[in-house]
This record gives structure tokens, C-alpha cells and sequence, in this order.
């Protein structure tokens, strides 16, 4: 059914997009594309309008963009589905926060650049600490650089330019900038030059050769435990939250079916920079005896939170 008058069609297929937390660690880039080429990363990617057209020109490289917010992600697969035909299928997204990806799904010396275009500024100097181009993110950027790899980064604003090459010191990387005209064609390009820039900060941050910064492994999932329980009480059952230590953990609403004998907890876990919303379960057996683990169908990536969520979630069961 074609879609109403006056409204964009939807993405035609979901092909690249990647269910990232099924992916080895680091992942087989080579499998993914089935193939071995150069690979891209582009954090931020809009719309997707850059990342599809510069994936065209140049079908001799595989790009992956990341990006947190599944609009994003739609705008990108339509963008993607537009392309001709016998484009090049050298395009894989995935959905999540660009630190955790990178830590996980890139192995050292495996990106041969990353493209980060417009990033959020986070113009208020309560916000600095949401900005990407932390001097430790640059350490990890380095870590997956191949040598003589680099970050390009565009910005409009003159401010985030200079606190980004603030961060340079340490990270093994070179900087350089220059004022371009408009030429990315982004949303975020068109918008300011709608008010009037003209130009805009160009960045390159290029791996010095011998500054490969070593110290940034591939963060190894966790063997998780569920926990078989002989009783439960689902009515008094209440779990506390643990806000404190190297992981947070916030459950949020409990959901009780007594005839079916199931109870979910939505949860929120928090582990550095990877934040993650699931729903555990408390289920009971055919022999009556009860098991607590995460439910089925949630894409997560097992970690220490998530453990501790589960140690936490069995304590609340067995108290009396």
C-alpha cells in the first residue's frame, strides 16, 4: 500500500542494520560485508544523506554508521533504500551510543577513519561532560585507528573547535582545522547556512606514526548467572535499587501475572558509558520451582550491571 498523500515512505528494508549485540568482539568486519576493504565509521549520522551519498562515491570502502536514536537510524535506511539498484552494498548501521560500539566491536588499528559531522556542542558549561571528543573517547579513537588513520570532525561553532583541540594533549593524535565552506550536505550544514555561515571548522586528528595508545582492550562480555528459586512470593516481592559502585542499577515498575505465574521487572543499568533498559523476569516452572533471569527477546549486552541487577533481583526474592 503506498503511503498517504503528502508523508515520505518508510524504510524499504532493515537489511543494514545490525543487531550489534549478536556480534562477536571484536566483529568480523570481513564477515559482515563478506568481504576485506577499508573501514569507516561515521558517528552521528543524521538523516544518513552523507553517509549513503559518500558510501556511493566510493565503493571500495565499507562504512558503518552509529547512532543512538532509532529516528535517525528510519531516516538512514530510507536514504540508503534510495540508492540505485546496483549500489554497492557497503553500508551497515548500528543503533546504540558511539563509546560502547567502539570499544566493543572494533579490534586495534581497524578503522581507517571516523566521521564525526556537527556533533551536539553542549553549549553550557554544566553539559561539557556530554561531549564526544573527550580526551579519553580520542584514546579510544586512537586505539582503533589504523596508522596514519584519522577523525575528520566539522562543527559550526568556534567554541566546541577550540575545547576540541584542548583535548588533543596525550592522545597520540595530530590536529589540524581549516574554515570550508558548506560541502557535507547534513541537515545541521544546511540549517546554519539557512542563518547566514558561510564557513564552517573542519578538524582532521591524524594518528602520529608510533603514538598507538594500547591500553584501551576489547571489554569481554560477562558469563551471567540466573538464579532457580524452590519458593517465591511474587505479592512481596520488591527490589532496591543499587545506585552506587561501578555499575547503577534502577528498576523501574514491576509488572505481576499471578495466574501465569510470571513477573516482570523493567530495569535501567548503567556501566560507564553504556546504559541499557531490559526487563528481567521471574518465571515459574512446570515443577513449580521459579528461575530469575533477563527476558527473552532483550538485546543486551551481558555485563557486570547486569549481573548485579540479577544478584539484587534474587536477594528481594528469597528475603522473608
Amino acid at each position: 500500500m503506498p503511503p498517504p498523500p503528502g508523508r515520505r515512505p518508510f524504510y524499504r528494508s532493515l537489511a543494514p542494520l545490525l543487531i550489534w549485540q549478536q556480534l562477536p568482539r571484536p566483529a568480523d568486519w570481513s564477515a559482515v560485508f563478506g568481504r576485506s576493504a577499508p573501514l569507516e565509521v561515521e558517528i552521528g549520522i543524521g538523516s544518513g544523506e552523507y553517509l549513503a551519498r559518500h558510501a556511493a562515491t566510493r565503493p571500495d570502502v565499507d562504512f558503518v554508521g552509529v547512532d543512538l536514536r532509532w529516528a535517525s537510524v528510519k531516516r538512514a535506511l530510507r536514504n540508503l533504500a534510495a540508492r540505485p539498484a546496483d549500489a554497492p552494498a557497503n553500508v551497515r548501521l548500528v543503533m546504540e551510543d558511539a563509546k560502547p560500539v567502539l570499544e566493543r566491536l572494533f579490534g586495534e588499528r581497524s578503522l581507517q577513519r571516523v566521521h564525526v559531522l556537527f556533533p551536539c556542542p553542549w553549549r553550557k558549561d554544566r553539559h561539557v561532560h556530554h561531549r564526544l571528543l573527550q580526551r579519553d573517547f580520542l584514546r579510544l579513537l586512537n586505539q582503533r585507528l589504523a596508522d596514519d588513520g584519522e577523525i575528520v570532525c566539522v562543527t559550526d561553532w568556534k567554541p566546541l573547535l577550540d575545547w576540541t583541540l584542548e583535548q588533543v594533549a596525550g592522545t597520540g593524535l595530530i590536529a589540524r582545522h581549516q574554515l570550508v565552506e558548506a560541502r557535507y550536505g547534513t541537515k545541521y550544514e544546511r540549517k546554519w547556512s539557512g542563518h547566514g555561515q558561510t564557513h564552517f571548522h573542519e578538524i582532521f586528528l591524524t594518528k602520529r606514526a608510533g603514538a598507538h595508545v594500547s591500553d584501551a582492550p576489547v571489554p569481554e562480555d560477562v558469563a551471567l548467572n540466573p538464579y532457580h528459586l524452590e519458593t517465591f512470593e511474587p505479592m512481596s516481592f520488591a527490589p532496591q535499587d543499587l545506585p552506587d559502585g561501578d555499575a547503577t542499577v534502577t528498576f523501574k515498575e514491576i509488572v505481576r501475572d499471578l495466574e501465569r505465574g510470571v513477573v516482570m521487572v523493567r530495569t535501567v543499568v548503567v556501566d560507564g558509558p553504556l546504559t541499557q533498559h531490559l526487563w528481567f523476569v521471574v518465571s515459574r516452572g512446570r515443577d513449580g520451582t521459579w528461575w530469575i533471569g533477563p527476558a527473552r527477546g532483550c538485546q543486551m549486552v551481558p555485563t557486570h550491571g547486569i549481573q548485579r541487577a540479577l544478584d539484587r533481583l534474587r536477594e528481594a526474592a528469597v528475603e522473608r
